[in-house]
């Protein structure tokens, strides 16, 4: 803790003394609008209003739609259907101050399954955070959120024949310091999250399913400092340091365990948008994570964080992204497994208010202390109609399959689910 403590406040002075450079504008060099996103293309026709009170913009909207699924339970045997309910509401409120900012936004939505009512849920967040804007170069932010949702059946969890999905709480604070100015952007933060998971029972049995010790505390402090070459562009090097602290031990192979780590990730990479279509922001590493309990392995290796797009045509988009870092997903006897990630998306504007898109993504876990990797392939398609500022319509159907192999692997529990739904978005 105490290096990360130290980087922290390394950073923060940095800021601070280079903030009397001259302002200039600081985003001629970085102001990636060469082209414009399918679904980033403002639409004032069909693009919803928000009210303004006083010195706030409020955005509302109410949720309204229906899933059908065939694979509630994400079994490879227990393959039930059903028809699940979904109702909500968001509403968020931000400043429009021309310095500073302070915004906040409260979600609430209830996910009601018409025959198995035990796997119904609930999904609530919070959030309020701020911004000071010290000079026209330097910003100091902070953020607080609270989540309250429950895990979806395909997760690692679900594994163990829980009788309903587990519940979990996230909660958390973060602190930043930006320096910007004409070439050089200087981005720091440090949050804390808390995450608590509720115990399960099995479906067979009513055996409890320990999930205490998963609960744990989440320090993490990231620095990236970029320079712009050209307006096209620039250059950065970034680190991540993450301190994970269990709230518990764990018995394994006779004896208590911490699952206690500490890792890092050093990168470096390109922030771009070129001539050729084409933008992205790609970085290239090395992660390491070490394990306070010898009994756990640590893991080091590549580490890769990428966002690219591609503009065919002013109406088509296509996006790829990729990523392969540490991740802990839940398995009791293996704390870290390896994530990689490779995903791509097409949006298509059929008409003005008409968005078709499509998509795929890869997700390989590779387990660090057990015999076993999963492979899991998403695909999906939507179809997002906008009728005007206050309606829009929005269906899906979506595909995922799950393979897992390895000599450590209890049962079968890969499956496959598809789903297909419609929903409404209303705009008051």
């Amino acid at each position: 803790m105490s290096k990360l403590k130290r980087m922290s406040l390394m950073s923060v002075a940095a800021c601070a003394l280079i903030a009397p450079v001259a302002f200039g504008q600081v985003d001629n060099f970085y102001s990636r609008d060469k082209y414009e996103a399918v679904m980033d293309r403002v639409q004032p026709e069909y693009d919803p209003e928000p009210i303004r009170l006083g010195s706030f913009l409020v955005r509302s909207q109410a949720d309204l739609g229906v899933t059908a699924t065939d694979n509630v339970f994400a079994s490879s045997t227990n393959t039930q259907s059903d028809v699940i309910a979904r109702a909500g509401a968001r509403v968020a409120a931000d400043t429009n101050w021309s310095v500073h900012s302070l915004g906040g936004e409260v979600t609430a939505h209830r996910n009601e399954f018409l025959d198995l009512s035990d796997e119904s849920t609930n999904d609530l967040t919070a959030r309020l955070g701020g911004r000071l804007d010290v000079t026209r170069a330097l910003s100091l932010g902070a953020n607080v959120f609270a989540v309250d949702s429950a895990e979806p059946r395909t997760e690692f969890a679900n594994d163990f024949g829980a009788d309903r999905p587990i519940n979990f709480t996230r909660t958390g604070a973060s602190v930043e310091a930006n320096y910007r100015n004409d070439r050089i952007r200087f981005e720091n933060s440090l949050s804390l999250t808390e995450e608590n998971f509720e115990d399960g029972r099995t479906i067979v049995g009513g055996f409890n399913i320990d999930q205490d010790f998963r609960d744990r505390s989440i320090t993490q402090g990231r620095s990236r400092l970029s320079y712009a070459m050209t307006p096209d562009l620039a250059v950065f090097a970034q680190g991540t340091y993450t301190d994970s602290s269990y709230d518990n031990l764990q018995l394994v192979g006779g004896s208590l365990r911490s699952r206690d780590s500490q890792g890092y990730t050093v990168s470096g990479g390109v922030d771009f948008e070129l001539s050729a279509l084409v933008r992205g922001d790609i970085a290239v590493g090395y992660l390491d994570e070490k394990k306070d309990d010898a009994f756990f392995a640590d893991v080091s290796g590549l580490s890769v964080d990428g966002r690219l797009q591609w503009f065919p045509t002013r109406l088509t988009t296509v996006s790829f992204t990729g990523a392969r870092r540490v991740v802990d997903t839940g398995a009791f006897d293996s704390p870290s497994a390896v994530e990689t990630v490779l995903g791509a998306r097409v949006d298509h504007e059929l008409r003005r208010n008409i968005i078709l898109s499509a998509y795929g993504t890869t997700f390989d876990y590779e387990y660090q202390e057990t015999d076993r990797e999963d492979q899991t392939l998403e695909l999906g398609a939507i179809a997002t109609y906008k009728m005007n500022k206050r309606v829009h319509w929005e269906a899906f159907v979506r595909n995922r399959d799950r393979d897992v192999s390895g000599l450590s692997v209890f049962g079968d529990p890969s499956y496959g689910v598809t789903s297909a739904g419609i929903g409404l978005r209303l705009f008051p």
